[in-house]
């Protein structure tokens, strides 16, 4: 689950995981629903496998948002699976899945152009939970 943020030219998430890898997952999942809509489902049958490095955990969270948005971009690719092998506030190497963007299927709704460092926050709570808040320029 995520909330919008209201912000001028840009739009922003802030989302909430019970861990790190939810929620790495969480804003993924956040990036395509605000991106794309999905008239009908399709199977994800491409499987891209991801390795990131960063010298921070915030650094890491916009890596592997760009990372997607790239993949959306330069291979228009859906995706709608994503899950972790390690994961830790330095380095991800895990798995993404979707399928092409099929006009039958999908429509854009709002261009993302890039994630941005702009009001970044990716704090860990004292119960574990982490969150996090993500501004996109459209």
């Amino acid at each position: 689950m995520y909330q919008l943020i209201d912000h001028t030219a840009d739009i922003g998430i802030r989302v909430k995981g019970s861990s790190l890898e939810d929620l790495f997952i969480k804003t993924a999942e956040a990036l395509f629903d605000i991106s794309i809509k999905i008239r009908r489902p399709s199977t994800p049958v491409i499987q891209v496998p991801i390795a990131i490095e960063a010298d921070s955990v915030d650094q890491l969270l916009v890596k592997w948002l760009q990372e997607l948005l790239y993949l959306y971009e330069s291979r228009h690719l859906v995706l709608s699976n994503f899950w972790m092998d390690e994961l830790d506030e330095r380095h991800l190497i895990g798995t993404v899945k979707g399928a092409k963007f099929d006009s039958t299927r999908h429509s854009e709704e709002l261009s993302i152009k890039a994630v941005t460092y702009h009001q970044l926050e990716v704090v860990k709570d004292d119960d574990g939970s982490w969150f996090a808040k993500v501004i996109f320029d459209i």
